[in-house]
This record gives C-alpha cells, structure tokens and sequence, in this order.
C-alpha cells in the first residue's frame, strides 16, 4: 500500500520524520517488519453483490463452515495473544453476519483496533451508530464507477447511491471513512468521476486497488490493464495527491502493486528534489514493500490463515486445528521473510529491491507457475531497475 497524500507530506517537510503513515506504525513506524501483522479476517463468505473481481468469490448464501460465534471469539483472544493490533473485518459482506457488532465489541475489548471493509450499502443510520459503538475506527467502503457501471458491474440496482448514502451515515456517527475502486480495463475510465464522487462524499481516504488474480478476479486476469496503462494511471494519481493536499480533497492511497513505490519516488526526485526523496527513500525502507505473509495476514470464514487475502491457494495452518502459535511458525512465512534473496529475473537483480520487495508474490504465482518469478505487473523499466535481459542470458549460459 502507497500512502501518496501522507508521503508527499512527508516530501515536502509538513510532517514529523517519524511519522506513522495512516496511523498505522506497523507499517511505516518504529518496528517495521517485526511488527505484528494485520489480520484481515472475512467474517463470512456471502454477499448481497456478486462483483466480478471478488477474491472471496462470494456467494449469496451463507455458509454452514463459517465460524460460530463461539470460535469467532476465540480467534479474536487468539489474535490478541500473539499481539495483533490491527483486525480488519471483511467478506463476503460483513454486514450479513448476525452477530458481527458483537464481534467488533469483543475485538475492541481484548485490545484490538477493529476496522470495517464492506460495499456500504447496508449501513443506514442506526447500523453507522451500532459500528461507533462497538469500537469500529475505520470504515472502507468499495465502489467501481458512477452508477451506470457500478450498479450492474456489482450486481444491485441503486448500488452506488446505498453506498454513499453509507458513507454519509458513517461520518455522521464519527466513523473515519474511505472511498476504495478496483482497476480493470472495465473502469479504469471511471476514476476520475469517482475520486470527485469520493470528495463530494466526503471520504477522508480515495484507495486505488491494482487487480489481483485471485477469487474470480482470476476470470478477469485479460482485463487487467497494459504496465504502460498502469504507469500513465500512476502518475495521474500522483498529481492528485498533490492536489489532495491543497485542496482539501480525500487523500490517495494505492495498493496491490508495489512497484508504484519505487515510481513515486522517482516522481518525488524529479519534482522535489534530492532532500524530499530522501525522506520518502527512508519511510519506504522502514515499511519494507510487500508483506504477505508477514506484516498482514488473512484468516478465512472456515478458520484458515493464508499469507493475505488474495493468496488463499496457500494456507499456513486451521484455527479450528490450531494454535495460531503455532501457525504462526509455518515455514513459508520465513521463506517469505527471506525473500528478497529467492527473486529471480527482473525482481531479484533491481536495484530497488528493499522498498518493493518483489510485489506480489500471489500475482507472479497466477501467471507463472512460479512463486519467485517478477511479477508481471511491474511498472519501471529495465534501464530504471538496472537490469539487463541480455546479461542474465549470458549469466545462464
């Protein structure tokens, strides 16, 4: 995740030099990747929505193998036993499971921050004050477009104006509340009418999500956008988070490519200078890139942890089986601690490895066969890394 509104302020000497990115010094604070991890945890495998790129493949039914209450209270005293700080409740849609409020009030109780990734459109005023009170901090609401795409890209008619209506009602009970799309060559054109739509609405956060090739997302991998796509869309996203910090507008974030790191810090070079770069260079490198694995994990609705949400094709232990102690201590979680020296090609020769780290190990998995290849999504150049094709093919030979 590229926190492109903070890390500009960061550039430009507005804040601190140890400052906490999005109040998350897990990820760009003191400790950096020992951190303990952020758990995204999908309370539930249903949906009122059936969006296309939905990495839980979400049905409309729910499920028999989800959590019981009582396990689902087990697993939030376990989380805050290995020192979790930070729990994320998502789906399916969180919202249609019963007895989610007090859920988030035990999360809250046994020291956990709790925070809400839903598609909005089932907070109405009294669930918004339901959140609030049970210790609810932050709540990510997903749109993909204007209403004419989103209500039957999602699959619900009058989709776009609940979830708007959700964030007002959230705001409205003191809720901090963000605004998040999916790109794909479906909406990519719809961005900009979104990032407005996000201001008007008042969301303090605008996050951008590169697609991943997981869920039915997988069916969507052809409409993912060209690296060249993704780089021109990057660079507008930049100078919307310039203008985000004069005009007041949500701030912008980025995630699902790490690469876009190492491209805002060029961008910061060239327009800021050496000194601003330097500081942005440094929080990078605190943050240390991509984190699967280690500094977020996903448990699913069954109980199963996986290294993040999109990589759900590896599963590191069963708390319905486990201790997540236990768990905790899988061998691929070290293997990605390590995995800057397992990168091949592109990825294991760029002079950029420490702030990326390789990206997402999930995406070049999906579209290789092979966990340590580059991943495809990348978006500098050869010449920019410092890599040479030709001289790995002489290496080789």
């Amino acid at each position: 995740m590229l926190e492109v509104s903070d890390l500009l302020k960061l550039a430009l000497g507005r804040v601190p030099a140890d400052f906490s990115v999005s109040r998350a010094p897990a990820r760009y604070g003191p400790g950096g990747r020992n951190a303990p991890p952020v758990v995204v945890w999908n309370v539930c495998r249903h949906c009122n929505l059936s969006c296309p790129h939905c990495y839980a493949s979400a049905g409309r039914r729910a499920a028999a193998s989800d959590l019981s209450t009582t396990e689902a209270r087990n697993l939030l005293d376990s989380l805050a036993g290995v020192g979790v700080r930070i729990v994320i409740f998502s789906g399916g849609e969180p919202l249609l499971r019963p007895d989610l409020f007090d859920l988030i009030a035990h999360a809250r109780a046994v020291g956990l921050a709790p925070q809400l990734s839903t598609n909005g459109t089932l907070i109405d005023a009294p669930a918004a004050k339901r959140l609030a009170a049970a210790g609810v901090q932050y709540v990510g609401i997903s749109i993909d477009g204007l209403p004419q795409f989103n209500d039957p890209y999602r699959g619900l008619a009058g989709g776009f104006a609940l979830a708007i209506a959700g964030i007002g009602h959230a705001q409205a009970a003191g809720l901090r509340t963000g605004l998040r799309m999916t790109l794909s060559r479906r909406n990519h054109g719809q961005l900009e009418a979104l990032l407005q739509a996000a201001g008007a609405a008042g969301a303090s956060r605008f996050y951008v999500s590169h697609l991943l090739y997981s869920g039915r997302g997988r069916r969507l991998a052809g409409d993912d956008l060209t690296v060249s796509e993704t780089r021109a869309l990057l660079l507008r996203l930049f100078e919307r988070g310039a203008q985000s910090l004069e005009s007041g507008t949500p701030a912008v974030v980025t995630g699902g490519n790490d690469s876009a790191a190492v491209l805002f810090l060029q961008w910061i070079a060239e327009r800021h200078g050496a000194e601003a770069a330097a500081r942005v260079c440094d929080a990078l490198a605190r943050r240390g890139g991509n984190s699967a694995g280690e500094r977020i994990l996903n448990i699913d609705a069954r109980g199963r942890v996986h290294p993040d949400q999109f990589w759900t094709a590896a599963t590191l232990g069963d708390l319905r089986q486990q201790r997540l102690s236990e768990i905790l201590r899988h061998p691929l979680r070290a293997e990605l601690a390590g995995r800057e020296a397992s990168l091949s090609g592109r990825c294991g020769a760029c002079r950029y490895r420490p702030l990326c780290r390789g990206s997402h190990r999930e995406r070049a998995l999906a579209a290789t066969g092979d966990l340590w290849a580059p991943d495809p999504a990348c978006v500098m150049t050869d010449s920019e890394i410092g890599w040479s094709p030709a001289a790995e093919i002489r290496g080789a030979a």
